[in-house]
């Protein structure tokens, strides 16, 4: 992007890359699909951190067998051919319903019905991952005679 567009160019340039991403057509290659601001660019940052590489990659592999996983991904596909429709046709209808959703989950308080046995099985998972990574990184010298 030059620095001597006008801002009705910004402006469509910016539409443009809207129509795009609704459509979900991937950027060209002229576009800056991969600065800083991308979601992607972020999800590295977050795995740069040191032990984030760690707890990320053993919580991705603790979901990838999860039995409930499947009925997710299910459940996430329906809903999608279910929203998506009603978000084009009455949009104020679905804020108003999240927002119903949402001060309804404020008022309950779900969060505090989660038990720590839920968390048991990512334990074990976030430990292995940790020793295996530490010693990746740091070999074992070897004993001094």
């Amino acid at each position: 992007m030059s620095a001597a567009q006008t801002p009705a160019e910004r402006l469509a340039l910016s539409r443009e890359r809207l129509r795009r991403a609704l459509s979900g057509a991937a950027p060209t290659s002229g576009e800056e699909g991969g600065g800083p601001g991308t979601s992607s660019a972020w999800w590295d940052e977050l795995r740069a951190l040191p032990g984030a590489g760690i707890v990320i990659e053993a919580a991705q592999q603790w979901w990838a067998g999860h039995p409930l996983r499947i009925n997710t991904l299910m459940a996430l596909s329906a809903a999608q051919a279910v929203v998506q429709p009603l978000a084009r046709r009455h949009p104020l209808a679905l804020v108003s319903g999240a927002f119903l959703i949402g001060g309804l989950l404020a008022w309950r308080r779900p969060w505090g019905w989660i038990k720590p046995a839920l968390f048991a099985g990512l334990l074990p998972q976030l430990l292995i991952a940790s020793l295996k990574a530490q010693s990746q990184s740091s070999p074992v010298p070897a004993p001094h005679e």
